[in-house]
């Protein structure tokens, strides 16, 4: 299964490529053999809490509404 490795060339740095796995590949630039490195992946997730974005916003938008229901109650 083909997939997209970060490869470091002594020469010209960090590169990309969509491959089969191996521990080696070799630079587009300069033909060098350059070794697959480990990068860290990019998560975004939300503030302290941990939980993605989208459960903060669900929550606080279910929060609003039960405090708006409430409000209504006591209001009638």
């Amino acid at each position: 299964m083909k997939r997209i490795y970060e490869f470091k060339c002594e020469i010209h740095g960090i590169f990309e490529e969509y491959v089969e796995y191996s521990q080696e590949h070799t630079c587009p630039t300069c033909g060098q053999l350059s070794p697959k490195i480990i990068s860290a992946p990019q998560i975004k997730l939300e503030g302290i809490t941990g939980a993605f974005p989208g459960a903060a916003m669900s929550w606080e938008k279910k929060h609003i509404e039960k405090l708006a229901q409430e409000r209504k109650k006591e209001s009638s």
